[in-house]
């Protein structure tokens, strides 16, 4: 549950939904060692250790940062009530799936989640407690115009447009070989078809050779200088690189564009200068409601 506070003090909604989706939930572990604390959980040469003595030694080290974080979100939690601020199941949805993306698939993210000794039910509890404490936090957040410009005009590089291709690629052992299938495209053979059999890249082989839209940088040097040499619909001739010998196809380009600041750039900076002012009064917020709330400490005593 720290991850939980500690998340929405870094990085927002995005970061807590990161951060709980690698995080068993202490509080459901020590809910059901107080089931029955009498039960033994070890036996050391036949001397039993009890969940009491377990739990016990978990609150000395633990306990005290874990309940006050327990206090703090039942506090958000009864502040969202008191003001009728709800969480759609839909919205929940959406993160989960935004956050299985990430990690690449909703397998894969079940599969985080078993190895942490974490659920989906607790990911999506505590997603919805984060959107809850965003719904509570956002409308108090104002930002002017003038920042947002002035956001603008300090990151203006963040916003251009770099120049950029769409392509697919063949790659091959032999010149020879490159000389072949670049003959059987320019005679109209299909250039995806080509890729999945006989490109040697087994990355992209699949998809027909597809590599998606890159910028310059990102390829090897001469992949690069060719591929962005050539206009759309334009096959290269054979590019020998340190991997063997590539036939490009660009199928679309965008040319470099200067940033312009228009509505939707306006909501983009809107949106990071909100996410900021939410985390700078975070920390006064919560201690606020803690401090007006009557919290009776019973454990310990």
């Amino acid at each position: 549950m720290r991850k939980w506070l500690e998340g929405l003090r870094k990085g927002g909604v995005r970061a807590i939904i990161a951060a709980v989706a690698v995080v068993l939930v202490a509080g459901g572990a020590w809910t059901l060692l107080a089931q029955d604390r009498g039960e033994i959980v070890a036996r050391v040469n036949g001397e039993a250790i009890t969940k009491d003595e377990l739990y016990d030694m978990m609150y000395r080290y633990v306990g005290p940062q874990v309940l006050e974080e327990l206090i703090l979100i039942r506090l958000v939690e009864q502040e969202a009530a008191a003001q009728g601020i709800t969480v759609a199941q839909e919205d929940i949805d959406a993160e989960v799936a935004a956050l299985a993306q990430q990690v690449g698939g909703m397998e894969q993210l079940q599969l985080v989640l078993a190895q942490q000794g974490a659920t989906l039910d607790q990911l999506q509890d505590d997603i919805r407690r984060t959107l809850l404490l965003r719904a509570l936090l956002e409308p108090q957040v104002k930002v002017a115009e003038e920042e947002v410009r002035q956001f603008f005009e300090e990151n203006s590089d963040l916003f251009a447009q770099r120049e950029m291709v769409r392509a697919r690629h063949i790659l091959v052992s032999t010149k020879e070989e490159a000389e072949e299938l670049r003959r059987q495209l320019l005679d109209g053979a299909d250039f995806a078809a080509l890729a999945q059999q006989h490109s040697r890249d087994t990355a992209t082989k699949s998809r027909g050779g597809d590599l998606g839209w890159f910028g310059r940088g990102v390829m090897v040097a001469p992949f690069e200088e060719a591929a962005f040499a050539l206009k759309p619909g334009e096959i290269s001739e054979p590019v020998e690189t340190s991997f063997g010998y590539h036939l490009i196809l660009v199928e679309e380009r965008m040319e470099a564009k200067s940033a312009e600041f228009n509505a939707e750039v306006a909501a983009t900076i809107r949106q990071i200068l909100t996410e900021e002012k939410m985390q700078e009064q975070l920390g006064p917020w919560l201690q606020s409601l803690r401090q007006k709330a009557n919290v009776e400490i019973l454990i310990g005593r």
